[in-house]
């Protein structure tokens, strides 16, 4: 059984689970590439320019940290792989270390709202950040660059509305206005905490004037 699995309570269930984009890794590992290519050229050149230098050490003392630097990179890549951003029926995890962990956790309820942002390159490419915004003492909890954000938010937001119990209910038929405008403002509440989106409100919205 996984790391994530072990941290799920009874009955609780993964919605959506995702990782930074590959970008990320990607320009470690490019710059780490340019630093192997330094060493290289170095390891020819320090004999050249000084010829008093044991060209032995000059390849002992390169080689060392050309292996720094690909264990460094080696390291990028097993960090990128063990760190997850999860949504479940009941909270937020993000998860990250390789073998020692660090898991930060917010729950459904006490989220109070959602911000995404995306770049040209991030619509692009499909990534951006999301800020978790709570009522903890931690505040804001950042997910930087990870892929397919605006599914992450939209899973989150759905999560949330289940939790409170506004989704998966069985459809009602309104007999007065005024039960509709009860709903409309339960539904706008839901909106202005991030819950829901502006489209989603306004599909509920015409879907509860459709049954008057």
């Amino acid at each position: 059984m996984s790391y994530l699995h072990n941290l799920l309570g009874e009955g609780e269930e993964i919605v959506f689970t995702t990782r930074q984009h590959w970008f990320i890794p990607l320009a470690h590992i490019l710059t780490e590439l340019i630093v192997l290519v330094i060493l290289s050229i170095a390891a020819i050149v320090v004999p050249a320019v000084f010829p008093n230098v044991p060209q032995g050490m000059v390849y002992i003392v390169m080689g060392a940290l050309g292996l720094i630097v690909i264990l460094s990179a080696f390291g990028d890549i097993m960090r990128w792989r063990n760190e997850q951003f999860v949504i479940t029926d009941r909270r937020v995890l993000q998860l990250q270390g390789v073998l020692s962990k660090n898991v930060l956790d917010s729950s459904l309820e006490k989220i109070t709202d959602v911000q995404l942002e995306q770049s040209l390159v991030g619509r692009m490419f499909n990534f951006g950040n999301v800020d978790i915004l709570t009522a903890s003492d931690e505040g804001v909890n950042r997910m930087q660059a990870i892929r397919r954000p605006i599914e992450f938010k939209r899973a989150m937001m759905d999560s949330r509305a289940r939790y409170d119990g506004y989704l998966d209910r069985a459809p009602v038929a309104y007999d007065q206005p005024r039960d509709v405008r009860a709903v409309l403002e339960q539904l706008a509440a839901l909106r202005d905490r991030g819950i829901l989106s502006p489209a989603e409100f306004e599909a509920k919205k015409r879907e509860l004037l459709s049954r008057i």
